[in-house]
């Protein structure tokens, strides 16, 4: 009995294919498929490119994260592809980062947009800035994020509501959280093992934007364990934050300053220190549109 590799050999074909066949007859998979399926000489020939898929394929599976399967269906050989453990874990953390990204904010903000913007001559000007700033980013441009501190009901978190869609409608999208919120999630995390993962995905997303920071209560492990880490991340590697709260820089430092326990001057200084690096503060003065 001849061998497979001598039989399916003799076809005449190209020079090219000639070399294609050389190597797919050197591959015991392939070899052992063509006999188990009883596959002639001519439909090998026929279905050249998908053998050819199939071993460029298994060299690959680290690259592609998936693996090639050979399937004979209804006479005809199918080329299927199932993931590796590696990607599957991959593309589920991705989903989970996407997830994530708007999971700790109010759906309503979601719905911001700079045109249905309220009027106001303060609030236009302001969101103009943003918008510049917004541009810039999308131009590759080295830019501060902003620290937007006033009342409370003024439309802070509706202009980074806006900012966050107008960056995502150009394929940009932030990560926005509500930090009150954020803060009891959080908490909440550590007994389900979550806790480190999604600070660690908060604090290297390429854009962040933290809204009503200060309207939480303030605890040590809120600050050393939540608030710094973000925080010194962006700025040692000088990501896009922005911030908005009721509080200005000045009455921030007292508000982190003091917890239940203790009074650390020191720690809600180099707080301050990191958010004017990543931020600059403006004042926002408005109407209240809750009233």
């Amino acid at each position: 009995m001849k061998k497979a590799s001598s039989v399916y050999g003799n076809m005449n074909i190209s020079v090219e294919s000639n070399k294609i066949k050389e190597k797919l007859l050197a591959d015991s998979e392939i070899l052992s498929f063509l006999e188990q399926n009883n596959i002639s000489p001519e439909k090998f020939n026929r279905q050249l490119q998908v053998f050819y898929n199939y071993y460029i394929s298994k060299r690959n599976i680290s690259s592609i994260g998936h693996v090639p399967v050979l399937k004979y269906v209804s006479d005809e050989v199918v080329l299927e592809y199932s993931e590796t453990p590696e990607q599957k874990k991959f593309r589920e953390e991705q989903r989970w980062s996407n997830r994530i990204k708007t999971m700790f904010i109010p759906k309503s903000i979601l719905l911001s947009n700079f045109l249905n913007l309220s009027t106001g001559e303060k609030k236009v000007a302001l969101a103009t800035e943003l918008i510049t700033i917004c541009d810039n980013i999308l131009n590759g441009e080295t830019v501060k994020g902003l620290y937007i501190y006033g009342q409370t009901g003024i439309g802070k978190s509706y202009l980074m509501g806006c900012v966050y869609n107008y960056l995502k409608d150009k394929g940009k999208e932030p990560a926005i959280i509500y930090f009150p919120e954020f803060v009891r999630k959080m908490k909440a995390s550590i007994k389900t093992g979550d806790y480190n993962e999604i600070i660690d995905i908060m604090r290297e997303q390429e854009i962040l934007i933290i809204d009503d920071l200060g309207a939480e209560n303030i605890t040590e492990f809120v600050r050393d364990e939540i608030l710094v880490p973000i925080i010194n991340y962006r700025a040692s590697e000088n990501l896009i934050t922005f911030f908005t709260s009721n509080l200005s820089i000045a009455d921030l430092s007292g508000f982190l300053s003091t917890t239940r326990n203790t009074i650390d001057e020191t720690k809600a200084m180099r707080i301050l220190d990191r958010i004017r690096q990543l931020a600059k503060p403006v004042y926002l003065e408005a109407r209240n549109e809750r009233q």
